[in-house]
């Protein structure tokens, strides 16, 4: 740690300081590098400032983009056909012993209906109906085998009933399978554009309170990019802790810093 840092700013020293840095604030930051007299800032942190605003808005293309496509295509995943479900009765999570299988979106979240606090369980697919049905069937062969003629009518009527029931299934798995494959599709085209936009944006700002502030104006170019980061995403925000984890404590620094030397 440098004398600076380490030197003891008592109450009325940081008061100046955030005093210096609310004055700063009021006044746009300009990429120079003459102040006639003074100190000149680092160089370095007024070409990482001009730069921030394209890279955010990259970001922030990007992630828009992506969210987009996430909440659209999940709010049109093709919903099982009721007579194919059973209302749920607990978190799937909390409750393995409910009937079938939870109803999921297409990009394998729990599927929450409107007015239903629980998924709903599938409990019909056509792998259950082909089992029935080619049971039936065997029914219905041997009844005409031995010339049962009753048992003979309700098995084919069985068959009949199955084979339309199977139809049904099979036109909703199409259906879902198709809508998830082409959710992956868009997963994979957009997601990566906006995690390597995110890195991006993340490097940035933390090249930016790597450099050192030599004046006000890079203390305000630090609290720039700070806000700016600020400004990402929900889904964000756990990475946002990750990479972010130290830089509030290096602007606290660069504020006890500065008021320090304005003392």
């Amino acid at each position: 740690m440098s004398k600076t840092l380490a030197m003891p700013v008592d109450r009325r020293r940081l008061l100046m300081g955030l005093a210096a840095a609310s004055t700063a604030a009021a006044v746009t930051v300009a990429p120079t590098t003459t102040r006639g007299a003074g100190p000149l800032e680092n160089a370095r942190l007024i070409a990482l400032s001009a730069a921030l605003p394209a890279i955010a808005d990259a970001y922030h293309a990007a992630a828009d983009a992506y969210r987009h496509m996430a909440k659209t295509l999940e709010a049109a995943t093709p919903r099982a056909p009721d007579e194919f479900t059973e209302v749920g009765t607990a978190d799937p999570i909390n409750d393995r012993r409910q009937p079938g299988e939870a109803e999921v979106t297409v990009f394998g979240g729990y599927l929450y209906r409107d007015g239903e606090k629980h998924p709903r369980r599938i409990v019909v697919t056509s792998w259950h109906v082909s089992r029935d049905l080619s049971y039936a069937k065997r029914v219905m062969r041997r009844a005409k085998k031995v010339g049962a003629v009753s048992d003979f009518l309700v098995a084919e009527e069985e068959v009949i009933r199955l084979k339309t029931l199977l139809a049904k299934t099979e036109a909703y798995e199409r259906e879902f399978n198709a809508a998830r494959a082409f959710a992956k599709g868009e997963y994979d085209r957009l997601y990566p554009v906006m995690a390597s936009a995110l890195n991006a944006f993340a490097a940035h700002v933390t090249a930016t309170m790597d450099e050192e502030d030599v004046t006000m104006e890079g203390l305000l170019i630090k609290a720039q990019a700070l806000a700016a980061w600020g400004g990402i995403g929900s889904d964000d925000k756990f990475l946002a802790g990750i990479l972010g984890k130290d830089w509030h404590g290096k602007i606290a620094a660069s504020i006890l810093r500065h008021a320090a030397r304005n003392a």
